[in-house]
């Protein structure tokens, strides 16, 4: 079996839409809801005049904080029904810089000028009405989308752990704590430093300790880790530069439990080849000489000057540099027959013995320099296992902090990031603990907001990994496993990711918990743990078992090695793209909840699960029956690439035998953290048949509304994808609105009964790329990486030869049409 790259650019055609025209049939498009909600414009008006007159009184009223002159620091909130204009354009020609977005409801905007003059003048010709015989007051469908407008103040900037300690040390004055700062980014990195300077002096002033600043105009972040009073930390609590301040997050124990594995059972264990790719590690350090990972680890170094080396002191990291090496071990333990680790290791020591980053430093310093040491070694896949609680996604459209550094990190190196959901204690969404939680526990995660993603999962361009339910092993009497295998662990965090995307991604083992038959609380139970190394200085066992979704994550890293292995050469884009399309998932967790609609079924399971669970092998080999074709590409912004895809001679014999298709895109758009749309431009794809590439990008304009004039002047409708029957417009599901708002999207499709040609173009697939800019500069290029798996099953003829005679001559028409035009 051979891997197959079979797209070339060079001998496929692209279609580049301009762009002018482009942006100018979108902002011809109408928003949804765009309707009058304000039957009064005066009276609207009005209101958000007294609105302002609050806050322009409420900022006179306020002197400085810690020396620190007030600004003006807006919360405009939106209606959450109505999605009016919304791109920052709209709002700079108002006089307004928009510094975070917090779901369609709410807009944080600071102003260059005090007065708002700009703003109050459009205001006031909206209140007006129409004028000149329009139907339309100016500036109506910006206007009517604000419900109110008030100051951004001290309940704003508080974070959960930090008001917690505030009530606590409310009579201990003397109290100190460290906390994390966040100062507004204002896109212009130079004001940004200006900024961290001022507020960096005024606390050296007053004997507070700055321990760590960092600041990414990539990310659009600017942070600050500070030990500071009760007083001092109060008064931060009312500075206008300030976004958000927090207290830090505990560490963690080590809770693992001990096998009887002895160190014979694991000595003389094969060792990775020489030349086999090297996996970054970020975490605890490592054991190097533990014996499940003697011999793999190229490297254990720390970049934190709170330790002296790259030792693991906590046990964490040893764990999780175990499976990046073996993998499952539990029949490995059992059977005496170990496969050669598929990758070495770089390990960076990042967390101390209670598994924290050191207090004296910022996670996103400590982790960019880090990232930046392993990309210097030439790495491409990084496992972090790590996830701050105090970090919870809390807005659809907003990043955290972490997870916004990892993406900018991610494009500026080239480098692959596996990270895990993060865990939740079942007690915080389960309710009662009775007999049917074991079954039904996935259904109250989707129910809970206690369950959602922490920093840095919702990172757009990493691969994100949930909890799965392992292969079971039997319990103890009395006990059963908690959930079935391949369904979410009941401590994994659930999705969906910012703006809507798809995460996790893909899911791996991390075992269960038990319960007892009767009911009653989740336990520990060996029976449904993994097996990994024990690291711990103190630990007595070689072989230890633990559960969480640290302990995913590095699965679908070692899928990501395995790729990099067969394709040396290949971009961070390409190997996600090549691993995702290897996803397979089981029967859905939901399928005995009553009430659930498939098409709910499916778009929630995908909260859970993601598109599945990962192959290594599945990433890259190409069977007889099952074969994977790529390519790598730049597409200009607001642009199109068609992918000719012949389809295979099996797809057109009949009988009831599966036969199906899996499409994945990844790519790398850049970020900003706080800002309006958080990637720069997105990308989608759709699968067509018995349709030619002209026609394909008319359909694909219409689909995007970008034809409404043309509709107009030809008097006729033109049809879109979405009106094309499912034998020409491959249903791909997740459908293509469901997938497109993540950077990591995969599209499949089984069918049981034979294809039917009925035109001339019935015999090929047509792949649409499309890229739609947001935000990003309109000269560059944008990287993605594509793949697309066919498969049949057994009783069909195989399809590799076959794909592999067509793709030959198609290569060869292209150079011959690309010799007569030369």
């Amino acid at each position: 079996m051979i891997p197959l790259p079979i797209f070339e650019s060079a001998a496929l055609p692209h279609i580049e839409i301009d762009r002018a025209a482009v942006e100018g049939a979108r902002r011809k498009v109408q928003p949804r809801g765009s309707g009058r909600r304000f039957g009064d414009r005066k009276k609207h008006g009005d209101d958000l005049h007294d609105n302002l007159d609050f806050v322009f009184q409420e900022l006179q009223q306020r002197g400085p904080a810690l020396g620190i002159d007030p600004r003006l620091i807006l919360v405009v909130e939106i209606d959450a029904e109505t999605v009016g204009p919304s791109d920052e354009a709209h709002w700079s020609r108002s006089g307004l810089r928009v510094v975070e977005a917090r779901e369609a409801s709410r807009v944080i905007a600071f102003s260059d000028d005090p007065q708002l003059t700009e703003f109050l003048r459009r205001l006031d010709a909206y209140s007006k009405g129409p004028q000149d015989g329009n139907k339309s007051a100016n500036y109506e469908s910006f206007f009517d989308n604000i419900s109110t407008v008030r100051p951004y103040g001290r309940s704003d900037r508080l974070g959960v752990a930090l008001s917690a300690w505030l009530a606590q040390k409310e009579n201990e004055r003397d109290s100190e704590l460290t906390v994390d700062i966040e100062i507004w980014h204002p896109g212009d990195q130079e004001k940004a430093d200006s900024w961290l300077e001022v507020i960096d002096t005024a606390l050296v002033g007053v004997g507070a300790v700055v321990h760590d600043s960092f600041s990414s105009p990539a990310a659009g972040l600017s942070l600050m880790r500070v030990t500071a009073s009760f007083q001092i930390i109060q008064k931060l609590l009312e500075v206008d530069l300030i976004a958000k301040i927090d207290a830090l997050a505990a560490g963690t124990v080590n809770h693992l439990s001990p096998s009887d594995v002895n160190v014979d059972q694991v000595s003389d264990l094969p060792i990775a080849p020489p030349d086999a790719p090297v996996v970054g590690l970020i975490d605890s350090g490592v054991q190097a000489e533990h014996p499940l990972l003697r011999g793999c680890i190229v490297d254990a170094i720390t970049v934190s000057d709170a330790f002296g080396d790259g030792v693991d002191r906590h046990g964490h990291g040893t764990n999780i540099a175990s499976i990046l090496l073996r993998g499952s071990i539990e029949e490995q333990l059992v059977s005496g027959e170990w496969e050669p680790p598929v990758c070495r290791i770089i390990s960076v020591r990042v967390l101390d013995s209670e598994n924290r980053i050191p207090h004296t430093r910022l996670p996103q310093s400590e982790i960019s320099e880090a990232v930046g040491y392993l990309a210097s070694q030439g790495v491409k896949v990084i496992n972090i296992s790590l996830g701050d609680e105090s970090g919870v996604l809390a807005g659809r459209d907003r990043a955290p902090t972490l997870a916004a550094v990892l993406d900018s990190l991610a494009r500026k190196f080239g480098v692959v990031f596996v990270v895990p959901t993060g865990n939740v204690i079942p007690a915080e969404y389960s309710g009662p603990f009775d007999v049917a939680f074991r079954g039904d526990y996935p259904k109250r995660m989707l129910e809970s907001v206690d369950t959602a993603l922490i920093d840095p999962a919702p990172s757009a361009l990493s691969l994100t990994v949930g909890g799965a339910v392992p292969p079971l092993r039997s319990a103890a009497l009395g006990r059963a496993a908690i959930g079935m295998p391949g369904w979410p662990s009941p401590f994994s965090r659930i999705g969906l990711g910012i703006a809507g995307a798809i995460k996790p991604e893909v899911s791996a083992p991390a075992g269960t918990l038990g319960q007892p038959l009767d009911g009653g609380g989740p336990q520990r139970e060996e029976a449904f743990m993994v097996a990994v190394a024990d690291g711990r200085l103190d630990g007595q066992a070689v072989v230890s078992y633990d559960v969480g979704t640290s302990l995913a994550a590095p699965h679908v890293a070692r899928a990501c090695a395995v790729v990099q292995d067969a394709y040396p050469d290949a971009s961070a884009n390409l190997i996600k793209a090549l691993v995702l399309q290897s996803a397979t998932s089981g029967a859905s967790p939901l399928r005995a909840i009553a009430g659930m609609t498939d098409g709910v079924r499916e778009s929630q399971t995908l909260r859970l699960t993601g598109y599945g669970q990962v192959s290594g092998s599945r990433s890259v080999l190409s069977g007889d029956r099952d074969t994977v074709l790529f390519a790598e590409e730049e597409i200009p912004l607001d642009s199109v690439h068609l992918y000719t895809i012949p389809i295979p001679d099996s797809f057109f014999y009949s009988g009831l035998e599966d036969r199906g298709i899996t499409v994945s895109l990844c790519y790398d758009p850049p970020v900003r953290a706080r800002r309006m749309d958080y990637l720069g431009s997105r990308m989608q794809f759709e699968l067509l048949r018995g349709v030619g590439p002209s026609e394909t990008l008319d359909l694909l304009l219409a689909e995007e509304k970008q034809a409404r004039k043309a509709r107009k002047l030809l008097g006729r409708h033109l049809p879109t994808i979405s009106s094309l029957p499912d034998r020409q417009r491959i249903p791909l599901k997740p459908s293509r609105t469901a997938r497109s708002s993540g950077a990591n999207q995969v599209g499949k499709i089984v069918w049981r009964s034979a294809f039917k040609k009925f035109n001339e173009n019935s015999s090929e697939f047509v792949l649409a790329v499309q890229n739609v800019n947001r935000w990003d500069s309109p000269t560059r290029k944008q990287s993605y990486a594509i793949a697309v798996r066919l498969w049949v099953g057994d009783r069909l003829p195989p399809v590799y030869a076959d794909l592999h005679a067509k793709i030959r001559t198609m290569r060869a028409q292209a150079a011959a049409r690309a010799q007569v035009r030369g």
